[in-house]
């Protein structure tokens, strides 16, 4: 152990150091509740030069815009990560690919998303992830979505990081007969499909590095890819994914590993309903806790029940549950679990300000910390 301890410093103690630095850098709930204070989108920007995000404006034009904030917080971090890039020996840079490869895939399935719709060009730029972005996914603009998969796939994809996993998607659409829907559905099997892939790639991956990294990463992605089934499950009741004919097309998208693997992973295959979904992970408190926050979200009686407009997601619900994780990484040293941490809690970080900034726009000041999830807050 020792003298692997000595040899993660040798290679990548520095970057360690770098994005322990990143964490420091953190809002704290003092700097929440200054913005909670601003009246506006331009004090929102001045309080903000205050913290780590100084200058991170300085040369946008007025007036400022939700848009603009978003998309400099995303570009400040985008450069952040890739300085940590920079920094990295293998594994590390392998693993840090890792990373970039899940804001890929949602790129690509927003990109072909948009250019369905009719978006412009300059939209659907800024709505990319800059951390996610190759000068490869620009073509994707320039091709007819309707055509089909393999068209992008073929002249785009192919070279890049996330080019292997739609491969794999393509390979299993044509052994199952499928036809090149385009529609809204199947791009967001598509999506699923495609973090699936990843998802085992990263843990295979990380089962091959050293054992804390392993321990924390494993507990990390075990986490992940149960969240993949139930958000598979939960999305599916309100759609044709949800019928008895097509539930194998949705159980394809279940990984094979997390908590829930195998048991009650079998046991969602069978789920169609509230009842059947509660059954399967009755075992398991921590999602129940998490499933009974958003069912209200997937699964409503119309005539008993009103749309809540605070109703949370799974999503929301899984960045409450989540955080703590992510925090606990950094009490551990020598390992690789803080750079997949410290993204994580900078991308809640950008959500919390953004939803400040909202509220700001929508004059409702008295509910910016309604959703604000502040980061290594102080525990009582």
């Amino acid at each position: 152990m020792g003298a692997q301890m000595s040899l993660f410093n040798l290679h990548d103690g520095y970057a360690e150091a770098s994005v322990r630095g990143n964490r420091s850098a953190l809002l704290t709930p003092e700097d929440y509740r200054k913005l909670t204070l601003c009246e506006t989108l331009e004090d929102l920007r001045s309080a903000l030069e205050d913290t780590d995000y100084a200058g991170f404006m300085q040369d946008e034009p007025l007036p400022i815009t939700v848009t603009a904030i978003s998309a400099r917080l995303r570009e400040k971090m985008a450069d952040e990560f890739r300085v940590l890039q920079s920094l990295a020996d293998q594994p590390l840079r392998q693993f840090l690919e890792f990373i970039v490869a899940e804001r890929m895939i949602d790129n690509v399935v927003t990109l072909i998303q948009g250019a369905m719709n009719g978006k412009s060009q300059e939209e659907l730029m800024a709505k990319a992830d800059p951390l996610g972005w190759t000068p490869e996914m620009k073509a994707l603009l320039a091709i007819d979505a309707t055509n089909g998969y393999e068209d992008m796939y073929r002249t785009v994809l192919v070279e890049t990081p996330v080019g292997g996993y739609f491969e794999d998607y393509l390979d299993k659409k044509q052994e199952s007969g499928d036809q090149e829907n385009l529609s809204e559905l199947d791009l967001e099997i598509m999506r699923a499909s495609l973090k699936k892939s990843w998802l085992e790639d990263f843990f295979s991956f990380c089962n091959q590095l050293p054992w804390t990294t392993q321990e924390i990463m494993a507990d990390i992605l075990n986490r992940q890819a149960d969240f993949l089934c139930l958000s598979v499950t939960l999305n599916s009741l309100n759609s044709p994914m949800g019928g008895q004919t097509k539930l194998s097309d949705r159980n394809a998208l279940f990984p094979h590993f997390g908590y829930l693997y195998p048991a009650a992973t079998e046991a969602l295959r069978k789920a169609t309903n509230e009842q059947t979904i509660r059954a399967a992970i009755d075992t398991f408190p921590q999602y129940l806790e998490v499933f009974e926050q958003c069912r209200g979200y997937y699964i409503r009686n119309t005539d008993q029940e009103q749309v809540n407009e605070n109703q949370f997601s799974l999503e929301d619900a899984l960045y409450r549950q989540e955080l703590t994780m992510y925090e606990m990484a950094f009490e551990q040293q020598m390992h690789y679990g803080v750079f997949y941490s410290w993204v994580k809690l900078k991308e809640q970080e950008i959500r919390n300000i953004l939803w400040v900034a909202d509220m700001i726009l929508m004059n409702r000041r008295d509910t910016c910390m309604d959703m604000v999830l502040p980061i290594f807050a102080p525990r009582i």
